[in-house]
């Protein structure tokens, strides 16, 4: 009789155990998503010091910082689209930036210079004479993540940002800003195995 109680404690412990690597498992290897930054960003012809009526083209610096530790990240094509005002349906110039791999606790810039098309550029003036303007980045990507000797599957996602531009055509703010999710799609490996270890934790834990 007292072999049943035993076995029941041990089979528990196991189970326990089970359910605590399962969760150290999951936890190591959830990937944080690397963070975007619009870290300067300059139009010639809205500086109203340089009088320059004819450069329309706008120039950006953009970095990409890598948080993880112990995973590396390989960037598809990232894709820039850029817009004025809040009219998110007519692009005003648009770059890709080849893709690359960025190590471990790693940060990268990818400077760029884009050439605009349809922007009212006399209406633009005439705003940042009163103040400022907004004009839009939008950046489009997928990644995927190094974790030790394989990759995961791709994370597909969508951000962007407002940049708020001064008479000087530079954008206000003094430090970087920095691009949040419109949208994200995620469907690789990881998350699959992320999920599948936290339903197991939760069978144990009933």
């Amino acid at each position: 009789m007292s072999e049943q109680p035993s076995c029941c404690r041990w089979c528990a412990g196991f189970l326990f155990s089970l359910g605590l690597t399962s969760l150290f498992m999951w936890l190591s290897l959830r990937p944080s998503k690397p963070t975007y930054s619009i870290e300067s960003f300059y139009i010639p012809v809205l500086n109203k010091t340089a009088n320059d009526t004819r450069n329309t083209t706008i120039s950006f610096d953009l970095r990409l910082k890598n948080e993880n530790k112990d995973k590396g990240i390989y960037y598809d094509a990232l894709d820039i689209t850029l817009y004025y005002g809040h009219n998110l349906s007519s692009p005003i110039g648009n770059v890709s930036i080849s893709g690359f791999y960025q190590g471990h606790k790693k940060k990268a810039h990818r400077v760029e210079t884009v050439q605009t098309v349809g922007v009212p550029w006399e209406t633009a003036k005439q705003e940042v004479s009163n103040g400022t303007t907004i004009f839009r980045v939008d950046l489009a990507t997928a990644v995927r993540y190094k974790i030790m000797a394989w990759k995961t599957g791709r994370h597909k996602m969508k951000l962007g940002v407002n940049v708020t531009v001064n008479d000087q055509g530079l954008k206000t703010a003094k430090k970087g800003v920095e691009l949040s999710c419109a949208s994200v799609h995620v469907n690789d490996c990881t998350t699959r195995v992320s999920v599948a270890l936290l339903v197991l934790i939760l069978l144990f834990l009933i």
